[in-house]
């Protein structure tokens, strides 16, 4: 039995261990912000609390997924929805009615009818003698 092996399967690649080459640069800029973070505040409480809160935020773009999606992708879809125009204006098409007239059988029309009912009947004896020949 042959099966069917799926041609078109997209994947990112992998650049240093699971992470690909977005994900490394979410995290990258992640760290540079809380360097300088750290440069302009020292060891200090606030850094640690703002480091905390940027080192998350980096993380989750790097790595969480909402509905199979990336967190970038996810919010940048989000944006352009709550950004962009959700006023429908229903414009109406011109549509000419569609009747179907029914057609009127004339005394000519019952006689093909019931000549194609006998060719019927015939072709159908013929085939059950040729199918009742080939059983025996």
């Amino acid at each position: 039995m042959r099966f069917k092996v799926p041609r078109h399967i997209e994947y990112k690649a992998k650049i240093v261990g699971p992470a690909t080459f977005p994900q490394l640069v979410y995290l990258g800029t992640t760290a540079l912000i809380v360097f300088s973070l750290y440069l302009f505040l020292g060891s200090s409480v606030a850094f640690y609390l703002f480091s905390i809160l940027i080192l998350s935020g980096g993380v989750a773009l790097a790595f969480l997924e909402v509905s199979g999606e990336p967190l970038p992708d996810y919010i940048r879809k989000m944006l352009t929805f709550t950004v962009s125009s959700k006023k429908y204006i229903w414009k109406k098409e011109s549509l000419s009615p569609k009747v179907k007239v029914p057609e009127r059988r004339s005394v000519h029309s019952k006689e093909k009818g019931e000549k194609e009912e006998k060719m019927k009947k015939k072709k159908e004896g013929k085939i059950s003698k040729i199918t009742d020949r080939l059983a025996s």
